[in-house]
């Protein structure tokens, strides 16, 4: 070989490597799973860190355009964000919450809350059996909201360890929908989803939905006007089984399993990646500052 030839191997090879380097540095720290962890990593990980993320979603229907399991994939994805910046563990349980409100529309799974409780509380046991102490709840369902109050008491109550929430709904964070009754695959959840899984998004089938309301919401809606806070009894009489005959199901509410009166097709990754970003934000400096104390 000669030795311009040579020359020009190794100046070549040097390029590649130096070309490589940052991008191996720009990928960062990775989330910390537990299904993708060997237990050797665990017991590692519990020499310095007692703390788990448990995300909660679910697998119903999230109108022509979103997956059904869209409530996982947020869950899931936010606690994997934060886990990237805490370097808390994660751990997904359930694929499936309390969604009987949304089985109208095919595809839609449901446990009942009590089953879905004791899943999580039982797993909640072996868990602490290995030395995890500080557990925190992500849910991304409001179907799931009292299931995980119901844990979350158990376990501050019932075991040596401590629960909180971190999620959507939790005291720690500051939880406000951009629009008005955009609360199920509109603009808001749409968005989200283009920035997390913008692969099982599919705008094109993206519809607004025809809204029907029953008299009785229609009245509390215009009486809320007088005082918000008649909101609170206005918003129960959604999200319920078809047999309470309260009209709140989900395909006896809308045309195509969508809560909103903004057109998805308004969504866009950009308001998704601002909103996901502050959810996160709050729950990792939370989560830092609770490792501050000696729980061990």
């Amino acid at each position: 070989m000669k030795l311009n030839t040579i020359k020009n191997y190794f100046s070549l090879s040097l390029f590649i490597l130096l070309l490589t380097i940052p991008l191996a540095a720009a990928e960062g720290p990775k989330a910390l799973v537990l299904q993708e962890m060997s237990w050797v990593d665990v017991q590692e990980y519990l020499k310095t860190n007692d703390m788990i993320i448990i995300p909660l979603g679910s697998t119903e229907q999230h109108g022509p355009h979103l997956p059904l399991g869209t409530d996982f994939y947020e869950a899931t994805g936010m606690a994997k964000l934060i886990s990237e910046k805490t370097g808390v563990i994660v751990a997904p349980v359930l694929m499936v919450g309390y969604s009987i409100y949304h089985s109208g529309f095919p595809g839609t799974l449901s446990l009942k809350p009590e089953t879905m409780e004791e899943v999580l509380f039982e797993t909640a046991e072996v868990l602490i059996k290995y030395g995890f102490r500080r557990f925190m709840f992500l849910n991304y369902h409001g179907g799931n909201n009292l299931i995980q109050d119901n844990v979350m008491h158990r376990i501050n109550h019932k075991t040596p360890a401590i629960a909180a929430a971190i999620g959507i709904g939790a005291s720690i964070q500051d939880w406000e929908p951009e629009e008005f009754f955009d609360w199920h695959s509109g603009k808001s959840e749409t968005s989200t989803m283009l920035f997390l899984r913008p692969d099982l998004v599919r705008l094109d089938r993206a519809v607004k939905p025809v809204i029907t309301m029953t008299p009785k919401m229609k009245e509390l809606m215009e009486l809320s006007k007088e005082n918000p806070k008649l909101t609170l009894v206005w918003e129960k009489l959604f999200g319920v089984p078809v047999e309470t005959g309260k009209g709140g199901a989900s395909h006896e509410l809308s045309s195509n399993g969508v809560w909103a009166y903004n057109d998805p097709k308004s969504a866009s990754a950009e308001i998704g990646k601002k909103s996901m970003e502050k959810l996160v934000d709050t729950a990792v400096s939370f989560i830092n500052t609770w490792k501050k104390t000696k729980e061990k």
